[in-house]
């Protein structure tokens, strides 16, 4: 994961962090094809977050991320889905985050 800045609407900079890329081995992620939570198929994503044993990007359609985004869970839930993946033992990986 690489740090890095941007500036606000007002100049303000801010610090953000890029989940596009593995910080193990520095590889781009493919984000992947459908939705996380419902197994549908995205063209677009809308929320994103790393697996980074598969080495892709977990996407969320727009009706689950913005259910999920409104009620504060996004982050919960992409790590219930890496859970279920591949068990608790993954989290110590996002330990940082």
């Amino acid at each position: 994961m690489a740090k890095r800045k941007r500036s606000d609407e007002d100049g303000n900079e801010e610090e953000g962090t890029d989940y596009n890329f593995d910080p193990g081995s520095q590889v781009e992620l493919e984000p992947e094809d459908s939705c996380c939570v419902t197994g549908e198929d995205v063209k677009a994503s809308f929320a994103r977050y790393p697996d980074y044993r598969r080495g892709t990007l977990m996407v969320m359609s727009k009706t689950i991320a913005l259910q999920h985004l409104r009620a504060g869970t996004s982050l919960q839930k992409f790590k219930e889905v890496l859970v279920e993946r591949h068990g608790e033992e993954v989290l110590k990986e996002y330990k940082n985050q």
